[in-house]
Parts: structure tokens; sequence; C-alpha cells
């Protein structure tokens, strides 16, 4: 009598288990779920800069006090060839450690501003970083000296106020009159209209890849961990 075998059950792990597919959808969901988070983070953080905003006309975002025994203190070369799409306006306030001393503050083209300091002992601000340069030429008084985009001049707190174009610019403090040796304390802020746009989109757009990513990584995980029926604990 010829002997009839029993087909053999198919394997129980065949659907569950870690796939090549399901650990790279979990890797994906991953990625994406950090993507998702730095978005809500800077989405917040540029939500309360427009609060700010609205309530004082500016976001505030340097503040410090310089010196110099040179005739000017110069910020680093600022690029905004970019950036001034998202910016419409600077504001600087700059006050004197001595009240009754007259000052200068004006934002001109970076290299207006080289040939203008060529020579001259000054110190350039960028950021926490200050360097001073020597020179022995003794600049000419600073009002007339360049084609400034923006200025102020006069004793108390000076107000630099600036509608912002696209260009490489450099902001100047100098004593009125030239002479050497300045303390000055400086306040930045910015306007931005789009801010509540970009803040709006960033927010949106994080929200839409952490739903993304919390789906790339519940279902491989639950695919995985379940088990076929009639399958028990081995």
């Amino acid at each position: 009598m010829t002997r009839i075998e029993a087909p053999s059950r198919p394997s129980a792990v065949s659907g569950s288990g870690w796939t090549a597919r399901r650990v790279m959808a979990l890797v994906a969901g991953s990625v994406l779920l950090l993507i998702s988070l730095a978005l809500i983070a800077g989405g917040t953080a540029l939500a309360w800069a427009d609060t700010e905003q609205f309530r004082f006309g500016y976001v505030a975002t340097t503040a410090g006090t310089y010196s110099t025994r040179g005739y000017a203190l110069a910020s680093d070369a600022i690029s905004l060839h970019s950036r001034g799409m998202f910016v419409d306006e600077v504001r600087i306030r700059i006050t004197s450690s001595e009240p009754s001393r007259s000052l200068f503050g004006g934002i001109a083209a970076a290299a207006d501003v080289e040939r203008y300091l060529d020579g001259v002992s000054y110190t350039t601000v960028g950021g926490r970083d200050v360097t001073g340069h020597p020179g022995t030429r003794i600049p000419a008084a600073p009002a007339a000296a360049l084609p400034w985009a923006a200025r102020s001049q006069g004793t108390g707190t000076l107000t630099l106020t600036w509608a912002v174009r696209p260009g490489d610019w450099r902001v100047v403090v100098m004593n009125a009159d030239a002479r050497p040796g300045l303390s000055v304390r400086a306040e930045a802020g910015l306007s931005a209209m789009a801010l509540p746009w970009v803040a709006g989109e960033m927010l949106a757009t994080g929200l839409l890849a952490g739903v993304t990513a919390a789906f790339l990584i519940a279902v491989p995980v639950r695919m995985a961990s379940r088990q076929e029926p009639g399958a028990g604990p081995s």
C-alpha cells in the first residue's frame, strides 16, 4: 500500500518577524520623527519671536557693550543676499558710556567701509569675537565720508533704522568728530513680516511629518510582533 504523507503546515513566522522592508520603514520613520521634532521646535521658536515682534515691533537679536582705543567700532561684513528676503527692517540702538559725547552710527556697503577704514586703527565686532586692527591714519569725520544707507548722529541714545537691501553691509560707530576712543552699549533687533507665515509653515510641516513618522514606526512594529493563528509561544 502506498503511504500518503500529510502536507506540512507553513511556518508560523512567514507573516511575522522583522523583514527587510519593515526594518527600512522603521529607520525611515525614526529619521522622519527627528526631522518633525526639529521643525516643531523651530516653528515654536519663530512663533514666540513673532509674539515679541507684535508687542514691541522688533525681535531682539543681539546686545552687548563694546569699546575701542581706536577710531571706530565696526561689525563684520553682513551678507543679506538670501536672508534679506525674510528681514524687512533692522533697528540698532547705541548708547555711549559718556552721555554728553556726540556719537555717529551708520550702515554702509562693506566695500566702502573697508576703504574708509583702510590704515585706520579700529575694532571689528562679530558675535562674541572682537578683533583690533592697528593703523596710523586719521580718518575724516564720518558723517560726510561715505554714502551711508542709514545714519544717526547725536548725544544720548542713537536709534539707527534701516530698511534691508540685499548686499554686503557693515555697521560703523564712531565719535562724531572722529576722535579716538569710545565705549558703547549696542542693542540690535529686526522685524520680519514673513515671520508668522514661516512659523506656521514649519509647524504644519512638522506635524504632518510627525504623523507620517508615527505610521512608519507603528505599522512595522505591530506586524513584526504579531503571531500567526494557531502559533503559540515556544
